[in-house]
């Protein structure tokens, strides 16, 4: 149907296009849309500036059927100034956009939308941005229908006694009891910062290990590991 519609969007991501076009992907509450924007490249585009990756905005697209959406016009809602000018934040949240790029499709993820733009809140706001990266990650598994059990062995339901281990495949952790499973040796320490990020508290000194496993998990689900990570973690000296 052709037509112009409105949307609440996410940049997910932005490339150059032609010789004065850009394509962003924008993560929307009716789905994953890529969009292409006229003249944004041009020195006097009003979009450019609206439409830059981890932005949130209002956007109009014009759309007809088998061609790509165009943007007509935007709004910014979010800029997230903090976030654009501190590059360990800008990092962690473009590991958080490529989770988002990857998974989301064309169909309804209003689940996503609203718990991505409530990470690159966190992200602009938190003093620490690994801990805000780590329950960005988090919230966004469970918005993808992913999240995992933290509070009990996922083999035998009983309590999470050392030695844990984390199952990939099972989503959670396994107790000493469980050990014929298999899994990936985990610390005590690592299990406490994922129940703490999942409360909104701090994780502690078991975050960067709670981020590894959790990228074995994400590595799993979108069949590949997420390039943004390894310059996050540079960035950040983790």
């Amino acid at each position: 149907m052709t037509g112009y519609r409105e949307t609440q969007a996410i940049v997910l991501r932005s490339q150059d296009l032609r010789e004065t076009d850009r394509r962003v992907s924008l993560l929307t509450p009716e789905g994953r849309a890529l969009a292409r924007v006229p003249g944004a490249r041009k020195a006097k585009s009003r979009l450019a500036g609206m439409l830059q990756p981890a932005s949130l905005a209002q956007v109009t697209l014009y759309e007809r059927p088998g061609l790509q959406p165009v943007v007509t016009g935007a709004s910014q809602i979010a800029a997230f100034r903090t976030l654009h000018d501190d590059l360990a934040r800008m990092a962690a949240a473009q590991v958080l956009l490529e989770i988002c790029d990857i998974q989301s499709g064309e169909e309804e993820a209003l689940r996503p939308f609203a718990m991505l733009a409530q990470a690159l809140r966190l992200l602009d706001e938190a003093e620490e941005p690994a801990a805000a990266w780590l329950q960005g990650e988090l919230g966004l598994l469970l918005a993808y229908g992913w999240g995992l059990e933290l509070s009990c062995c996922v083999g035998c339901g009983g309590e999470l006694a050392a030695p844990v281990k984390y199952q990939v495949e099972l989503g959670g952790f396994t107790c000493g009891r469980c050990g014929h499973m298999g899994g990936v040796a985990a610390s005590r320490a690592a299990l406490e910062a994922m129940r703490a990020a999942a409360a909104g508290q701090d994780p502690g000194p078991g975050g960067a290990e709670a981020r590894r496993l959790l990228h074995l998990t994400w590595q799993g689900h979108l069949e590949g590991p997420l390039k943004a990570v390894a310059f996050a973690e540079s960035v950040m000296g983790l």
